[in-house]
């Protein structure tokens, strides 16, 4: 009979997305089963903002604060949920990469859990970042829909 893996080290990529959300709940119910530290993850992405935004200091850095106070949210949440060990990370970049190159190590994380998000435009004809990750990460991926 084969026996459920149990997680040390859940991490999860959250934003203020519906999806988003979904990735949270799960994995703060996954640690919650595992005993398991929780890992929260928020990206400020650059890249996501339009020409005129990236070059008003003010708007980089209202982002940024969205980005931060989100996290903060995020990390409540999971402290009333009932996990006892909840880390946030606060990280800047194209998420998929960071997430593969560096920070699923740097957590330590043995599950990775992030929302099935699929944008428009350039990105969806190269792949979502939960793809990047599925497809490259060397732990166990929950892509939450």
């Amino acid at each position: 009979m084969v026996e459920p893996k149990r997680f040390k080290n859940v991490l999860v990529a959250v934003d203020d997305s519906e999806l988003g959300q979904l990735a949270l709940v799960n994995a703060i119910h996954q640690a919650e089963e595992d005993g398991a530290k929780l890992t929260i993850v928020s990206f400020f992405e650059p890249g996501e903002l339009n020409t005129f935004d990236a070059l008003d200091k003010d708007k980089i850095q209202a982002a940024e604060s969205k980005v931060e106070e989100n996290l903060k949210g995020f990390q409540k949440q999971a402290l009333d949920a009932g996990v006892e060990d909840v880390q946030p990370i606060y990280a800047v970049g194209e998420p998929g990469e960071q997430l593969v190159k560096h920070i699923i190590s740097e957590a330590h994380a043995d599950l990775v859990v992030m929302g099935a998000h699929s944008k428009p435009g350039v990105r969806a004809y190269f792949g979502s970042q939960s793809n990047y990750v599925a497809n490259h990460a060397d732990v166990t991926v929950m892509i939450v829909r």
